[in-house]
């Protein structure tokens, strides 16, 4: 999930997030929606048991242009039963 301290920006038609919302890494890449919708300068709040090292490399130039980013990584449970 993202967050932003700024005013929520929608998705528009055409932008990575679906119009519904939600982003179920097919149709939709949480990666790609992530690029689109991070803006500089603002302040960011993660909460996931799955972002990597990877993701974060993927994702460096908009992260580090970010004013603010916070990061809570959660314990995946339930993961040994999918």
């Amino acid at each position: 999930m993202v967050k932003s301290a700024s005013a929520p920006r929608r998705a528009s038609a055409g932008a990575g997030a679906p119009a519904n919302g939600i982003v179920d890494n097919r149709a939709h890449r949480v990666g790609d929606v992530l690029r689109e919708e991070i803006a500089p300068a603002s302040a960011l709040s993660f909460v996931s048991a799955y972002f990597t090292i990877y993701a974060y490399e993927a994702l460096r130039d908009e992260l580090e242009a970010a004013g603010q980013l916070r990061f809570l990584y959660g314990d995946p449970q339930g993961l040994a039963s999918v």
